[in-house]
């Protein structure tokens, strides 16, 4: 099984990881990147004096399953995220 890469958005609150903001596989790295520090530049100082940030991430296509079947398998509810890439 070959395994797709994928390009991620993580929200993240000063070292704690918050969510997923956005997954994709459409675009590439450097477009993901761009996106992320974006994102940072358009928060707002209270946000940053809050310690939000954005961060690029990367995985694959397998990892997103195992991930989702493992939040399943514990009765965790799965996270509504949305995709600002498209």
């Amino acid at each position: 099984m070959t395994s797709t890469i994928v390009y991620e958005i993580h929200r993240y609150q000063h070292d704690n990881f918050e969510y997923v903001v956005a997954r994709t596989n459409k675009y590439t790295e450097e477009q993901v990147k761009n996106d992320v520090e974006r994102m940072n530049e358009m928060l707002s100082d209270e946000a940053k004096s809050q310690g939000i940030k954005y961060v690029f991430a990367m995985g694959s296509r397998s990892d997103t399953t195992k991930q989702r079947t493992k939040k399943i398998q514990k009765g965790g509810e799965e996270q509504q995220s949305f995709s600002i890439l498209g």
